[in-house]
């Protein structure tokens, strides 16, 4: 595999950790988007942490849609403490009792289980004094798992690196082919207009003399050397980032993509020959199978 600093946006890690407060599971999974997207999945006593979650991970992740699960088993000690609303309670018992009176009803058919459901009945506040404890345990999980992530990533790049490498090496070896014939094309099509001509206009200086300017400004309209030369480079730029120790290349090597397309788009309009003709489909095919890797890289 080539050596390579690309990263896949497709990856999965997880940790655990068992501590004195409790034992705490991260799963963290990866997929392609354009920009970072983050859902969190937390429990109810953890939620006052989930800011300290996106801080985490964008400070690692630069792109894709990240998916986050924890699981908490607490031992004891809990971030949250329960407080009831008591005014509330004594209100909701007066109101069944009102309707108790009502209906004849016995106020024994109140249960204080019928008030487990009520929004607000019970509040939950952040026990600032374990908060802490319980953000440096949750911040060590969440880094052994963007690790694992992030090791994942690194090796899914390899295998992408390899592929657009090889894709890379067929686009070469046809520009190579289109490369030599582009200086002699253009000549090649000058030469047959002109001869064409002479059977034509034999004897009519003027006549000639206008058309073969004509036919030297349509000329240069179809001379693609300089969009030979730009694709090439453009190829060299992309090898180049394949390798380079630079972290969260996915969007130049669109802008890259974007830039080749239109360069051998450019070739294929301007091609007078039927084998040049062909080059350029084959160019476009692997663009477009290092597009789809493309997608796919941080």
């Amino acid at each position: 595999m080539a050596n390579t600093s690309i990263k896949s946006m497709t990856a999965y890690g997880r940790a655990a950790v068992d501590h004195a407060v409790g034992r705490f599971t991260i799963e963290i999974s990866s997929v392609n988007r354009r920009y970072l997207e983050c859902a969190i999945d937390l429990p109810k006593e953890l939620r006052a942490f989930e800011p300290d979650f996106r801080k985490w991970i964008s400070s690692i992740v630069s792109r894709g849609q990240i998916s986050v699960k924890v699981s908490a088993e607490f031992f004891g000690t809990s971030p949250l403490n329960a407080k009831p609303n008591l005014q509330l309670a004594r209100q909701l018992k007066e109101a069944w009792g009102a309707i108790a009176r009502e209906l004849d009803m016995p106020l024994e058919s109140f249960k204080l289980e019928m008030l487990a459901d009520v929004e607000g009945i019970i509040t939950f506040e952040t026990n600032l004094q374990d908060a802490e404890t319980f953000r440096n345990i949750l911040h060590s999980v969440v880094k052994s798992a963007l690790k694992r992530l992030n090791d994942m990533k690194e090796f899914e790049g390899q295998a992408l690196a390899a592929e657009i490498s090889e894709y890379l090496d067929r686009i070469e070896t046809s520009l190579q082919k289109i490369a030599v014939k582009a200086p002699t094309a253009t000549h090649k099509f000058r030469k047959k207009l002109s001869d064409r001509l002479d059977e034509l206009l034999a004897g009519s200086v003027e006549n000639e003399e206008r058309i073969l300017r004509e036919i030297g400004v349509y000329s240069e309209k179809i001379d693609i050397v300089e969009e030979v030369t730009r694709l090439e480079s453009h190829s060299r730029q992309f090898r180049n980032l394949l390798n380079a120790p630079v972290d969260a290349v996915g969007k130049t090597f669109d802008f890259l993509l974007q830039e080749m397309l239109r360069e051998i788009n450019t070739i294929g309009s301007k091609a007078t020959e039927l084998e040049v003709s062909q080059l350029v489909v084959e160019i476009k095919s692997e663009l477009e199978r290092i597009r789809e890797q493309v997608q796919n890289i941080e």
